[in-house]
């Protein structure tokens, strides 16, 4: 578990603020830090700043000014990280200060210190919403995975995307994994690292991660699989393709669009 003392941390009360390769507007979006996400600030350059996600460790740049310095004690943050309660659907309307609505995504963190009228507080800011917040608790991992990834097809591809507005392939399976409680890294190349391999597609269960590379074998795809025969992942938008041996197969042009390199099961 994180360690939080003497960090300088920061929180995300953003729907979500882009994380940047470099100190612009123009670098490259690597990923996206979502409501609720804390962060150790490592660095200030002018108006950026560079950051570590806690959860997985992910760095790069925001603008300074698109943050929240957290001020709160550290035992408080520690105990709200590690039960916070995560959206579940794709859109979530809250209201800010009792004035204005705020649009946060599937995935966005809540603490779980939230009070009597369904209200939470991040430093001097309240949100509240009209729906219960309670996290629903997941009886089967590998069933819960089928329901919340099919819940997100037709999601456009974002290249570093994180939500239901947008998201690349290890963004995809990242968030799939985060909603059944389990903190996976953010890059296939990450991703392929953990879990035991398997030998055999048909071995393959629900919620298996299949990983696909190019022809200089760098790992460049990543998707969730379904059943022996289907995969779902994103690829220009989040679908369901057929999968086999050799790799993903797509049935309208009618020829392999992926190299299959592994199958891992992380559960």
């Amino acid at each position: 578990m994180p360690k939080f003392l003497k960090m300088d941390l920061g929180i995300c009360e953003q729907s979500y603020i882009p994380l940047r390769a470099g100190i612009s507007h123009r670098a490259e979006m690597i990923s996206q830090v979502l409501f609720g996400e804390i962060f150790e600030i490592i660095s200030h350059r002018g108006e950026w700043l560079k950051i570590k996600l806690l959860h997985d460790g992910y760095e790069g740049y925001v603008e300074a000014s698109s943050t929240t310095h957290l001020l709160i004690n550290t035992d408080n943050l520690y105990n709200d990280y590690n039960n916070s309660i995560i959206c579940s659907e794709i859109n979530n309307w809250f209201i800010k200060n009792n004035k204005e609505s705020i649009l946060l995504p599937i995935g966005a963190k809540i603490p779980r210190s939230i009070n009597s009228e369904n209200k939470f507080y991040i430093n001097e800011n309240s949100y509240s919403s009209q729906s219960q917040l309670i996290q629903s608790e997941v009886i089967d991992k590998r069933i819960s995975i089928v329901e919340i990834s099919k819940k997100l097809i037709n999601t456009p591809y974002l290249w570093g995307g994180r939500t239901g507005w947008g998201i690349d392939c290890s963004g995809f399976s990242q968030l799939v994994y985060k909603l059944i409680g389990i903190d996976i890294p953010r890059d296939a190349n990450q991703q392929i690292t953990i879990g035991t391999t398997l030998n055999f597609i048909s071995e393959a269960k629900a919620g298996d991660l299949a990983f696909f590379d190019n022809e200089e074998g760098e790992i460049i795809h990543v998707g969730m699989i379904l059943d022996n025969n289907n995969i779902i992942h994103s690829s220009r938008y989040v679908k369901i393709d057929t999968i086999d041996h050799q790799g993903i197969y797509n049935k309208t042009i009618k020829k392999y669009t992926h190299n299959l390199r592994v199958i891992k099961s992380i559960i």
